[in-house]
């Protein structure tokens, strides 16, 4: 029986698909990304958080994840009228994406979704999915929605 190398090394070693360059670069912007929606599964019961839940409220909420070319990220979080800011650094190894905030407390890892063309990534695990647009879409978007 003839094997094939790549599915022998994927049994030996998992295999991860990869960000190209752009897709790396894009998941970089310096100016980040906003939190469009956040939903989370309570007890099997998939619920969307009020804020986040895929209509803008910029008065109300609004929150922007950055990750860096240093492996670093910031989460600004403003909800309510409280802001809540997080720092740490950030492992990404193929399509999962994990955190290590300034506690060292590890959230994650979630699965990657980058979709390049239309400027959006979703993570997610299984209690948990988070839908993000590049920030610059973002603000693109909301301008043309007041004119």
């Amino acid at each position: 029986m003839k094997c094939k190398p790549l599915l022998i090394l994927c049994a030996l070693v998992p295999c991860f698909a990869s960000l190209t360059g752009d897709e790396l670069k894009l998941l970089q912007d310096p100016e980040g990304w906003q939190y469009i929606t956040l939903s989370d599964s309570d007890n099997g019961i998939q619920t969307k958080h009020t804020c986040f839940d895929g209509k803008p409220h910029p008065d109300e909420c609004s929150g922007t994840l950055t990750l860096t070319a240093g492996n670093t990220f910031v989460q600004d979080v403003h909800v309510h009228g409280h802001s809540v800011q997080r720092r740490g650094n950030y492992q990404l190894d193929g399509d999962q994406l994990a955190f290590f905030d300034e506690y060292g407390t590890k959230d994650g890892p979630y699965t990657l979704e980058l979709d390049a063309q239309n400027k959006t990534m979703v993570l997610h695990m299984p209690q948990v999915r988070i839908e993000l647009e590049l920030e610059k879409a973002y603000r693109k978007a909301l301008a043309g929605d007041s004119k």
